[in-house]
């Protein structure tokens, strides 16, 4: 793919980052936006509202919060980019939950939808938060089911297969439509099949209009075309990519040029140009190392920094991505103290200043401040913050409009 198609696209997105810095460097602090955390223990689980301060970039928890999660075991969230719509995945009860955002932060739930397979597990928006794809851990109908209460993916004893879930989302309130028809019934079904596939991973790309399944039980990404008009996924002719020995997260730059995969058993990035036909052809110099059992992963809005979460090694490692070859190389003082067990890292999109952990091991959030020129980060003042019980993942919304949220074609 070459730069020429996507270098007026990311020069722009630079341009607006650097003005809404500038812009906002000498304001007085005010709530520059939200984070949210996915609390897994207890029945329902629950979700800690946090307000961010735009100085400091401390957070400080909303009324009421925590709120139940509506659902059991929420391991997955997604917001629109309009930040007015939170959405969680629920893996035991199989349901999407979506909730408004109010303006102070609260949340307030609004529907609860059913997801056509079962133990639903990932799921990503698109950049102009046309579709929810929720990836679930057994297609419906699938014989291969484990028994009543156990969950397939804690033993080696069932096969799985996988499916890609794929909802329209309203423009108007957020809510999520019927899903679309897919090869079985409303859903897509991970390699078109591929029996013992266990997904743990989605992302959608920026501009350009491809899906890519990290999946941990063939080792591979698949990769499918998005006709956004309809929200029909096809499987690329080039369709299996391998991805490590076993692939922990996946996610995309801004500008749609590569994918990055994390493989928590040899503790490394595996990093793909994204070619014109959406095949994934795996990077010069890589793979590249990550510290002890990598689990999430974050790209800032520039484009220009690639954080990396390391469960085992309690820190959050950074590295800078070459504008040219797409290549994340650590950067100075590249690893980071998080509190314990770090899970999903988020980003605020209004600044794309400030940074967050979930730690699931400690019940807390750990904050940094990243420097846009450097990627260097620095722990926030009184970091970490207390969260819900056993935190699974978090994410981060703007407060308002600002002149550097994400950016769409």
């Amino acid at each position: 793919m070459k730069w020429s198609q996507y270098g007026r696209l990311t020069l722009a997105l630079v341009a607006s980052l650097a003005l809404g810095l500038s812009i906002t460097a000498c304001n007085p602090s005010f709530t520059l936006g939200f984070v949210y955390t996915l609390n897994t223990k207890g029945n329902p689980g629950s979700i800690s509202a946090y307000t961010i301060d735009s100085v400091s970039g401390a957070i400080t928890q909303t009324a009421n919060s925590p709120f139940p999660s509506g659902g059991q075991f929420p391991v997955a969230v997604s917001s629109s980019n309009n930040s007015q719509w939170l959405y969680v995945v629920h893996e035991i009860d199989n349901t999407v939950v979506q909730f408004n955002i109010g303006t102070d932060g609260k949340i307030y739930q609004a529907h609860t939808y059913n997801t056509p397979g079962t133990y639903p597990i990932a799921m990503t928006i698109d950049t102009g938060s046309r579709y929810l794809f929720v990836v679930d851990s057994y297609a419906p109908g699938f014989n291969g089911v484990a028994p009543p209460n156990v969950n397939p993916l804690a033993t080696n004893t069932v096969p799985t297969q996988g499916c890609v879930v794929v909802y329209p989302i309203s423009q108007t309130d957020g809510s999520l439509g019927t899903p679309v028809a897919g090869n079985d019934g409303n859903c897509f079904t991970i390699g078109a099949p591929v029996l013992g596939s266990q997904p743990i991973g989605v992302t959608a790309t920026a501009f350009v209009n491809y899906l890519y399944v990290a999946d941990q039980g063939t080792h591979s990404i698949y990769a499918y075309s998005v006709d956004y008009t309809t929200g029909t996924l096809t499987p690329l002719a080039a369709n299996n990519f391998q991805a490590g020995v076993k692939p922990s997260a996946i996610i995309g730059d801004p500008t749609g040029r590569f994918v990055y995969v994390t493989d928590e058993y040899q503790n490394l990035i595996l990093a793909y140009n994204v070619l014109t036909t959406g095949a994934l052809q795996s990077q010069v110099n890589g793979p590249f190392p990550t510290d002890l059992f990598p689990y999430g992963m974050i790209v800032d809005p520039r484009g220009k920094f690639l954080y990396v979460t390391n469960y085992n090694s309690n820190d959050l490692r950074a590295y800078n991505i070459q504008a040219s070859t797409g290549n994340p190389l650590a950067t100075a003082g590249a690893a980071y103290g998080t509190g314990t067990g770090p899970t999903c890292v988020a980003l605020e999109p209004a600044y794309g200043r400030f940074l967050y952990t979930a730690n699931n091991l400690d019940n807390s959030v750990t904050g940094f401040e990243l420097n846009p020129h450097t990627g260097v980060l620095v722990t926030v003042l009184d970091s970490p913050f207390p969260a819900g019980g056993l935190p699974d993942c978090v994410a981060a919304v703007a407060n308002g409009t600002h002149p550097v949220q994400q950016i769409t074609p």
